[in-house]
């Protein structure tokens, strides 16, 4: 029974936008609240402003870890470094191939029309990715630590070069 356990976090990059939209539209709803006597629409026009703010709030600085346990890949979503969401679980059994972005590993899964997650980090580092159920594309920004314990559990599926 295999019992490794590898766990990765990758930062991906800030998100100034959401930071911006998150600013602008918490000054719009404090605006909307100073306006609740003069309307009943300045209430829903807050409510609305606060909910579209808590959410940039999230978006602004996103993590991505990836845990490997026994054969199950985990993928969990980490906002604001806070608030924690489970994306995805992969089993090493169901994956077709992976190996290294550009590998020519993949080259025989590039012309399908497949469903394509991509939970990179999207700095400029080295990219990992796998086809899953022969349908979807995963993208993963993965160091060695966990390339090396995919590899090992699936030697003939999983390529490091």
């Amino acid at each position: 029974m295999d019992q490794t356990y590898v766990e990765t976090l990758v930062t991906k990059k800030h998100n100034i936008a959401a930071g911006i939209l998150k600013v602008v539209c918490g000054i719009a709803a404090a605006v909307s609240v100073l306006g609740m006597a003069a309307s009943i629409f300045s209430l829903a026009a807050a409510v609305i402003f606060g909910g579209f703010a808590y959410y940039f709030y999230l978006e602004e600085w996103v993590e991505y870890e990836y845990s490997y346990v026994s054969r199950e890949l985990t993928v969990d979503k980490i906002m604001a470094r806070s608030k924690r969401k489970t994306m995805e679980n992969f089993f090493l059994d169901k994956m077709e191939v992976g190996a290294l972005s550009g590998s020519y590993h993949l080259d025989h899964c590039r012309g399908r029309n497949c469903q394509v997650k991509d939970y990179s980090g999207k700095n400029g580092n080295k990219t990992f990715e796998f086809y899953y159920e022969g349908n979807r594309r995963i993208i993963l920004e993965a160091d060695e630590r966990l390339m090396q314990a995919l590899h090992s559990a699936s030697p003939s599926r999983i390529f490091l070069n």
